[in-house]
């Protein structure tokens, strides 16, 4: 049983700075935002965030207010630089204070001299680095200048303050702050190293290079750096951890990996939370289950339906989501399950229809002409037969009471038949095609597409004899986006099980968001996430499943989750409802309620490491 025993921080204080503040780019988003009202609740109107002006995110999540007069004073002594600051409440994230940086001009301005700044304090090689590098860097080393002008005022100066950093992204601004000897205790977190991620894209076996070389005490190779082209993210990555008063890490995996890559091994593990207690209950949830698989299913109807007829009554819906990280996010594993998995129900002869989405965001022109016309004439054969139905329920009664029913061998209008049959003819161009692959137009096409092509390879082409059926959906799910038009959480809920066969995931936000929503959820023993509910059970049996990816052969790899889903088609509709009940129970642990204090517990050594240093 979880006891919740808070610790007050020793800061009162709180600055906390990340690239995706008011900014979704990432699931640092989703760390900052869900766990909010918990930074509210220990450090209330001293509690402050920093992040980019992205001027097309601008009014999604924030709204502008009048600054303080000091604050407006530090405004304006920083707009010679070039530094143009925004003050006002992050809308999705409890309403808290945020600042947005536009550093555009002081990047055109500085960044050079920053960079500079950075060699000869940092020996951090930036020669061949571009905008991706340039625009982060200028900006953090601005949230770093206003941090220094926010202690010096009279809203922070008599505080004990903390500073936190998550990310590279916004490195340049700690090591600005340390270099200034700003009287502010130093936070920063690795969500992520940059090398790790470049490793596992390449194909490399990460887990087993840090095993081995932490056994053996080694650690990477600066210099190797090079090779993918990150030395400077790497060096403020390193630079960071070192002379942060804090290094923490999101998770055990994390923690492992900065000890073998930064040398350094935080000093305080921080697992990604949820605010369960705010969010939806189970049995509300249980109720939306039907009503989302409603509308999945009608959108299933219009996709395929043109093209031969389907069942959707008891079909299962499996997904995959998060960025488009073929090899790191295992998506060509998930290809190959279901590729295994059609085979098998096909030779079972089973009456089941898998339909699988890929929900991986990619460069996108626009939905298919040809698919927004059919959802759009599906839509009007539901209307037209909706407006027949209700003008036949009056025609029958009343035939039945003037005793003409069973004479009357016409039931339906030569309306609805004459629009029928011109609804009808519009689909027949369709018949006797493959269903299309991908709901959207590629902007590279799509035979240049990783995904599409694994599909076609491994005989995944939606044939009607195919009890697996497949839709790739690169775009961000939204109610507007005029096909499926749900959000993803209402998809997710909607859904039977989300699969993620990760090679790479430090932490693993899309598993554990499933779960929350009541949904039966595929991790690995190579995300956080995975690796941290395995500790709970003490039945030995995870309402979860946990994939085996360490040291396992692909082939088995693959052969244990095309068993995984077998087993969740064939389960019976009560256990299947059991096991997302003891799914979202099991990740109730990770609410933030409980997992805030760790944050807490690294601004406290901070804090103290930073009162050293100054005696």
């Amino acid at each position: 049983q979880l006891i919740y025993m808070p610790t007050k921080p020793v800061t009162n204080a709180c600055i906390e700075v990340s690239f995706e503040c008011g900014n979704k780019v990432g699931g640092i988003h989703t760390v900052l935002t869900s766990k909010a009202r918990w930074m509210k609740r220990y450090y209330g109107k001293n509690y402050l965030t920093i992040g980019f002006f992205n001027p097309q995110r601008y009014f999604k999540e924030f709204t502008q207010e009048k600054p303080t007069k000091e604050m407006k004073n530090i405004f304006k002594k920083l707009e010679p630089f070039g530094i143009k600051c925004y003050f006002g409440r992050w809308i999705v994230a409890e309403n808290v204070p945020l600042i947005l940086i536009d550093s555009s001009e002081f990047m055109k301005k500085e960044v050079n001299n920053i960079k500079a700044k950075l060699w000869e304090e940092f020996k951090i090689d930036s020669l061949r680095t571009g905008h991706d590098y340039d625009e982060p860097v200028a900006w953090s080393t601005a949230a770093g200048m206003l941090i220094e002008k926010l202690i010096a005022s009279t809203d922070f100066k008599k505080k004990r303050v903390v500073a936190h950093f998550h990310e590279w992204l916004s490195g340049a601004g700690l090591l600005y702050l340390f270099m200034k000897k700003v009287p502010v205790a130093l936070v920063f977190t690795t969500h992520a190293t940059r090398i790790g991620r470049a490793k596992s894209s390449a194909g490399e076996n990460l887990f087993e290079e840090v095993m081995n070389g932490l056994k053996k005490k080694k650690h990477f190779n600066d210099e190797d750096a090079k090779k993918y082209n990150l030395e400077a993210q790497h060096g403020i990555e390193k630079a960071c951890a070192h002379h942060a008063h804090a290094f923490t890490g999101v998770s055990d995996i994390v923690a492992e990996e900065a000890e073998y890559i930064l040398n350094k091994r935080p000093n305080v593990v921080t697992p990604n939370g949820w605010d369960i207690e705010h969010s939806l209950s189970s049995r509300d949830l249980t109720i939306l289950h039907e009503k989302n698989r409603k509308k999945i299913n009608k959108f299933l109807e219009a996709y395929f339906s043109p093209h031969y007829p389907i069942e959707t009554k008891n079909n299962i819906v499996f997904f995959i989501s998060g960025r488009y990280e073929f090899f790191n996010k295992g998506i060509d594993i998930f290809i190959e399950a279901l590729s295994k998995l059609n085979d098998e129900l096909k030779k079972k002869k089973s009456k089941i229809t898998v339909f699988a989405f890929i929900l991986v965001p990619a460069g996108i022109k626009g939905p298919k002409s040809t698919l927004l016309q059919s959802i759009l004439r599906f839509k009007e054969i539901e209307e037209l037969v909706q407006e027949e139905f209700k003008e036949m329920e009056g025609r029958i009664v009343n035939r039945i009471l003037d005793g003409r029913l069973l004479e009357e061998k016409k039931i339906l209008s030569e309306k609805f038949m004459k629009e029928a049959k011109i609804l009808s003819h519009f689909f027949s161009q369709f018949r006797g095609q493959n269903p299309p692959l991908c709901a959207f137009e590629l902007e590279g096409g799509e035979y240049n597409d990783k995904i599409i092509n694994h599909l076609i390879k491994n005989n995944l082409t939606n044939k009607k004899e195919d009890r697996v059926k497949v839709v790739f959906y690169p775009s961000y799910l939204s109610r507007g986006d005029g096909l499926l038009n749900m959000n993803y959480e209402d998809f997710v809920n909607g859904a039977s099980m989300g699969i993620f066969p990760s090679r790479y995931e430090p932490w693993g936000y899309t598993p554990f968001e499933t779960a929350i929503l009541r949904t039966l959820v595929v991790t690995t023993d190579l995300a956080g996430f995975g690796v941290t509910i395995q500790k709970n059970p003490k039945d030995g049996r995870l309402p979860i499943k946990v994939l085996h990816m360490r040291n396992i052969e692909r082939e088995k790899v693959i052969e244990e989750l095309e068993k995984t889903m077998e087993d969740c088609i064939f389960m019976e509709i009560e256990r299947r409802t059991f096991e997302k009940l003891r799914a979202r129970m099991l990740v109730k642990q990770l609410d933030w309620k409980y997992l805030i204090q760790n944050y807490i517990n690294a601004h406290n050594l901070a804090w103290k490491s930073f009162r050293k240093s100054k005696t």
